[in-house]
């Protein structure tokens, strides 16, 4: 396997992204024309995992969002404020050639300790994802994340609360 860095900001002028093939179009071309400008336009910052020679094998990008307490599940909305803040995971694709290796759950472990963090400093209730499809709503669900409606079969928007991330991410980190 080759070697990869750890998560750093996207930075356009140095990490290649034309090789990038996650096999889901809308996320390849999400990152090649639009993760810089979202980054220069103060909307959502593109954390990514590169080769040692720059090449981008995954991407996630994180923004800040906020839940409508009252459409919130219970365990959102509990004491919280309106809106509820939380920080939204955009987007989350791995290239295909590193796909199965563990590249997208390291990357998404990364973003959960990022949350952390910014619950330390300024309050972050949850994490926020869209899955694509059903697939990718189990993925997240086998992460922890719980669906906003979990009798809809086809919810896709999920959620972890920051108070989990930690028995979250011990079994991801192990």
């Amino acid at each position: 396997m080759t070697d990869l860095r750890r998560p750093a900001l996207l930075d356009p002028a140095r990490h290649d992204r034309s090789r990038f093939d996650s096999g889901e179009p809308t996320l390849d071309e999400w990152l090649r024309r639009y993760a810089g400008q979202n980054r220069r336009r103060d909307t959502a910052a593109t954390w990514v995992i590169a080769t040692p020679d720059d090449r981008v094998v995954a991407y996630a990008s994180l923004a800040m969002t906020a839940i409508d307490r009252s459409a919130a599940p219970r365990g959102v909305a509990k004491q919280a404020p309106d809106p509820v803040p939380a920080l939204l995971l955009g987007r989350l694709a791995v290239d295909r050639d590193f796909a199965g290796l563990g590249v997208g759950t390291a990357l998404v472990a990364y973003v959960l300790a990022t949350a952390i963090e910014l619950n330390a400093k300024a309050a972050c209730r949850a994490v926020v994802v869209a899955a694509l499809d059903a697939r990718a709503r189990a993925w997240w669900e086998h992460l922890g994340f719980h669906p906003f409606h979990p009798d809809d079969p086809t919810e896709t928007d999920l959620y972890l609360l920051t108070s989990e991330i930690q028995a979250t991410l011990e079994p991801l980190t192990e």
